[in-house]
């Protein structure tokens, strides 16, 4: 068996060992932490009661319900924990094979937003491996001087694990704000023309729909705001292993949170409506079905 395989091979058998322990029963509907956040903002509007720090540079909203009922779904919340768990613990080797590549685009990405103060939105924020990036110096130009990160994620059990990533890299230190907040890609908490960036790394290919993403990121960007991505996607020069990625999506998708290896992004972002895109498709070694990848500026 190709060294790739066997990794990914434990790598699945370690998620079935982990989520046959967090069992998922039907019909459960825990309360989540959006719940609290909204309805805490919907009741009371002051400084006191809103979950808006005195930093902030942009005010969350709360998304129609109807939508929020077809996107925003249950989720267990054990489950969600062992999940998070192995994001943060587990995907260091990826991380590492991904820097150059992170740095560069995100280099481009501060250098392209306000100098004073900048709202960035990451969907999908996970353990906050970005982090890092956003708190680096740019080689060339200037960075804002202060910027209000916003985070999403469906699942709440990642926060503990952003801000841990965020007080390492020193975001805080440097002047920025941060919040963590519980959302899906396909409504977000967020008014139109709010937003000077957005960021979407590994998110694009476990959201519900990756078109209806991009129709929202398109909204909440301010004019000549940017949309920066990093995906693993459909592989376009090995038509033998683009057929494996279609046929282990479907487990994929059942034990890495909806996470699909069949997704062709790099061509949803060209296509999504964004006045200039500016991608490429590249291949990583050692990380088979998530080899092929995507990533650029839009």
């Amino acid at each position: 068996m190709r060294p790739g395989r066997t990794v990914l091979v434990a790598f699945m058998a370690l998620l079935s060992t982990i989520f046959a322990a967090f069992p998922n029963p039907r019909g459960t509907a825990p309360v989540t932490r959006r719940t609290a956040v909204f309805a805490g903002s919907v009741a009371c509007g002051c400084s006191c009661c809103s979950p808006e720090p005195a930093s902030a540079l942009a005010s969350l909203t709360r998304p129609p319900e109807d939508d929020l009922r077809t996107y925003d779904v249950p989720r267990d919340a054990r489950r969600d924990a062992g999940f998070a768990c192995g994001m943060a613990t587990g995907m260091k080797d990826y991380e590492r094979a991904v820097s150059g590549r992170k740095r560069e685009l995100f280099d481009r990405l501060l250098t392209s937003l306000p100098k004073s103060d900048a709202v960035v939105v990451e969907l999908g924020m996970g353990s906050f491996p970005n982090a890092e990036y956003l708190a680096a110096m740019p080689s060339q130009g200037a960075a804002p001087q202060r910027m209000d990160l916003i985070g999403l994620d469906p699942n709440d059990s990642m926060e503990a694990y952003a801000r841990r990533s965020a007080a390492k890299a020193g975001l805080l230190e440097q002047g920025h704000s941060l919040r963590v907040t519980h959302g899906v890609g396909e409504v977000l908490p967020l008014a139109d023309r709010s937003a000077d960036a957005v960021i979407c790394t590994l998110t694009l290919c476990s959201v519900a729909s990756p078109e209806r993403v991009l129709a929202e990121v398109r909204r909440v960007l301010r004019p000549g705001g940017k949309l920066l991505f990093l995906e693993h996607v459909l592989s376009e020069t090995d038509a033998a292993l683009a057929a494996q990625q279609r046929a282990a999506t479907p487990m994929q998708v059942e034990f890495a949170d909806g996470c699909h290896l069949d997704r062709r992004t790099g061509r949803l972002v060209e296509e999504a409506g964004f006045a200039s895109v500016d991608a490429k498709y590249t291949e990583l070694t050692g990380f088979y079905f998530l080899n092929p990848t995507a990533s650029g500026i839009a």
